[in-house]
């Protein structure tokens, strides 16, 4: 039997394949971020889900009632949790939104991940107050950017460059600050820590103590209204009755210009007080509804983003596999027949398994890679193991009647590229029908094998791995005598 050799040729096979599957993972992150794909995809869902449809802005709802997808990406909540676009990304997305409709239009910066706690917040508070400027929390934004926005005036108007280059600064990261600070744990030690930064700089600069006198009173009003709108809306329990009341008011409110989302929000909301063990945790109940109604689906959100992105793993390693002429089947055959080449490719995945209790993480979207490099880094990962891949070319010749051809297509075409006077043929492609059905087959092996997922392969390769480990290794016995 030839348990053993076996054994060792699916090692050095899963072990390409994991390689191959990081690479494509690579890429398609790239892509993905590229494109916008995990903001841009729940951003689609978030709307559904407030509208009934999967549109932007439906026009007879925005006629009567701003639209609620705009209100909850612009409400504080939500916004601390976009980030700030650079001058590419906003270029990029421009010219993406070029071949979009108006309803499925990308905005640079959404948020690629929102907490079912923060969704169902903003939510009621854009229920309960959509269409007026009464909730507190817009109420307190608004006047803190009008704040900031007269100090950046006077800092202008000091006409001192240093001194509103670095000013300039602080105020802007103090604003974000506060933004992602208010209404959270950290409480009014973190605001009075963005206070004491913004007095020591006028301490150094004197004559912006005016803009510092504008500014500091404004912070700690902005906080405190945060905080007394949470904890209206989660502790006080005659509170909690007034703020339910108010809820179904304004829910029964949608139905003439959202029915859908009104349906959906009486659905969640009918007999909670029943449901809730205290009278008193009523809107907390209701609250939890609609962050459960959120999880399910993103839940259902997720399992679509992970066919797509399975799909565009299959189509990338198609890709690579035709461009670096990774064949399975022609890699199979050289470990079950060369011995040595099979041993050292299993050494080196037995390395990589011990060395990595779990898959190296992805790179996030930042510093991921761009295509051309991870190419180039998995023709180095696959020249290490010493398979047999790429595409050999020679110098050809071409005689009469015949044409060099990077894709051959007529009868006489030769399969190569011009370079100088001559043709560089590939020379090791198949010559017979029998040697391109192999050929295809392997190739796309090899693709359907990078669809999988480094992950799947990673855990395969440990198991196998384990097992060779448990029993004898023919290779490694002493003879015995």
């Amino acid at each position: 039997m030839y348990l053993q050799e076996i054994l060792e040729v699916a090692i050095g096979l899963v072990f390409m394949w994991l390689i191959i599957s990081v690479a494509a993972m690579s890429i398609q992150e790239w892509i993905a971020n590229l494109l916008q794909w995990r903001s841009n995809d729940m951003e689609i869902v978030i709307r559904r889900m407030l509208t009934g449809e999967n549109v932007r802005a439906n026009k007879a709802v925005e006629d009567a009632f701003q639209n609620l997808g705009d209100l909850l990406y612009e409400h504080p909540l939500i916004k601390t949790l976009s980030k700030d676009s650079n001058w590419f990304e906003k270029t990029w997305v421009k010219f993406l939104n070029l071949f979009h409709k108006k309803s499925t239009k990308i905005v640079a910066g959404h948020p690629s991940y929102i907490p079912s706690s923060k969704f169902s917040l903003a939510l009621f508070d854009i229920v309960m107050n959509a269409g007026t400027d009464k909730s507190p929390i817009h109420l307190a934004l608004k006047q803190l950017d009008q704040a900031f926005e007269t100090a950046n005036t006077e800092l202008a108007a000091i006409k001192k460059p240093n001194l509103e280059t670095i000013f300039g600064e602080v105020l802007k990261q103090a604003l974000n600050d506060v933004k992602s600070l208010a209404g959270t744990p950290l409480g009014d030690n973190a605001i009075d820590s963005i206070k004491f930064r913004i007095e020591s700089l006028a301490k150094q600069y004197p004559e912006a103590t005016p803009i510092t006198d504008i500014l500091v009173p404004q912070i700690s009003q902005y906080y405190q209204k945060i905080a007394a709108e949470k904890q209206m809306t989660i502790s006080d329990a005659n509170t909690d009755a007034e703020v339910m009341k108010r809820l179904r008011i304004s829910i029964l409110a949608l139905g003439a210009t959202n029915p859908e989302l009104m349906k959906s929000l009486r659905s969640l909301v009918t007999g909670v007080e029943g449901y809730a063990a205290d009278k008193e945790k009523s809107l907390a109940v209701a609250r939890k509804n609609v962050e459960t109604w959120f999880d399910d689906a993103m839940t259902r959100l997720s399992g679509w983003y992970k066919r797509k992105a399975q799909l565009t793993a299959l189509i990338i390693g198609l890709f690579l596999a035709i461009l670096l002429n990774v064949d399975s089947i022609v890699v199979a055959t050289s470990l079950w027949r060369e011995p040595t080449l099979r041993q050292i490719i299993v050494a080196q995945a037995e390395a990589y398994a011990q060395q990595n209790e779990t898959l190296p993480q992805s790179s996030d979207g930042t510093t991921t890679p761009t295509p051309p490099k991870t190419v180039e880094e998995l023709q180095a990962d696959l020249s290490a193991l010493n398979i047999p891949f790429g595409w050999e070319t020679e110098a050809y010749f071409v005689a009469a009647g015949e044409t060099c051809q990077v894709i051959p297509v007529s009868k006489n075409a030769v399969w190569g590229v011009w370079s100088k006077s001559a043709c560089k043929r590939v020379s090791n492609a198949p010559v017979d029908s029998t040697g391109w059905l192999s050929k295809i087959a392997g190739i796309l092996i090899t693709a359907m094998a990078a669809a999988q997922g480094a992950p799947f392969w990673f855990d395969i390769l440990k198991k196998l791995v384990n097992v060779r480990s448990s029993g004898a290794n023919p290779a490694e016995e002493k003879p015995k005598g």
